[in-house]
């Protein structure tokens, strides 16, 4: 089978790989949609290789086609179209217990390194227990069942929220789960929607899916007009989708006392974020990880067409441009958003 084997920073190969047999309790699956992940560009860059170590085939977001089963396996069988939970959990930790399996003491995530070297989707096969597995509905594609995983993130973050009615929701950063976090914002009642973002093109972008008002955070009066378009009280819940300690500091700045700053985005591990705001404001500062319970959701929005997953996707390449695609997201200006790859 090709798979595409990461090697170093802005390095990929394209490779011949054993096409690998299912075991007792795993389902072969044909990948026929794999997107590129945010968290992907970081070590492509050389930022954190630890978490995609050279020799690994990247991709979590996947959905494809059942080829084959293992012998105990029962509830799938070949031609069944599945999207894939990459969440590996051990389902017998305290959080796993406690229904919270995103959180597992011992979680594994495919086409990562992290906690251990695990080979993604970005090849045709690839062999996963049936437990991480989705039923795709018909009127879904394989390019929309990739996102599974980044609507089921921005789900999530937006339910760890509790964003409620009449609610404005601050989002810093509109790239993939930012516009996504956008949409599912405004479904879980928001009265209004501010997107920020340095680039404009993605800022139309977040305009086009239900952004309010969209704002550039280097513009010199952009505290004030976060005030005007809260009353001058800050908004009530604010998506911090970049990572950056100069994203987080203003995060803190505009929420209004006793609001809610949800933690997505990092770039490193250890930020500079203002103290003296979160204790005198009181504010309620959440961290947001991965998905669990809203996989249905996820699937059920996919399969309405409640959220706008064409305007996202701004890019389709063979396997063989996987470079391509990656070097599209790391360039400035190249308005790329999300690049699906089909092996």
């Amino acid at each position: 089978m090709k798979a595409a084997i990461f090697k170093g920073p802005y390095e990929f190969e394209i490779c011949d790989r054993e096409k690998p047999e299912p075991l007792e309790n795993e389902v072969l699956i044909r990948v026929r949609s794999v997107g590129i992940c945010g968290s992907d560009i970081h070590p492509y860059r050389g930022n954190g290789i630890d978490r995609r170590e050279p020799g690994i085939i990247m991709g979590h977001e996947a959905a494809g086609d059942v080829e084959a089963v293992g012998k105990n396996v029962s509830q799938w069988k070949p031609g069944d179209r599945v999207a894939v939970n990459p969440q590996i959990n051990c389902e017998k930790c305290e959080m796993c217990r406690q229904g919270l399996p995103h959180l597992c003491d011992h979680s594994l995530l495919i086409g990562s390194s992290m906690r251990g070297f695990l080979d993604g989707a970005m090849c045709q096969y690839i062999v996963i227990h049936e437990k991480q597995l989705y039923r795709l509905p018909d009127e879904v594609s394989y390019d929309y069942g990739t996102f599974l995983d980044p609507l089921g993130n921005a789900i999530h973050l937006i339910n760890r929220g509790t964003v409620q009615l009449g609610d404005t929701v601050v989002i810093m950063g509109v790239g993939t789960i930012g516009l996504l976090a956008v949409q599912t914002a405004k479904l879980a009642g928001a009265m209004k929607v501010i997107a920020v973002d340095l680039s404009d093109y993605k800022l139309s972008v977040a305009q086009e899916v239900g952004a309010d008002i969209c704002l550039r955070s280097d513009a010199e009066d952009f505290m004030e007009r976060i005030k005007e378009e809260t009353d001058g009280k800050g908004p009530d819940v604010v998506v911090e989708a970049v990572g950056i300690s100069a994203t987080y500091n203003m995060a803190v700045n505009m929420c209004r006392k006793r609001g809610t700053v949800i933690a997505l985005g990092f770039t490193k591990p250890v930020l500079e974020i203002n103290i003296q705001q979160i204790v005198y404001k009181e504010l309620h500062v959440l961290g947001s990880t991965g998905y669990a319970r809203e996989c249905g959701t996820t699937l059920e929005y996919l399969r309405q067409d409640k959220v706008d997953i064409e305007k996202v996707i701004t890019h389709r390449l063979p396997l063989e441009e996987v470079k391509k695609g990656f070097d599209l997201l790391c360039e400035r200006d190249s308005r790329a958003i999300k690049v699906i790859l089909h092996p």
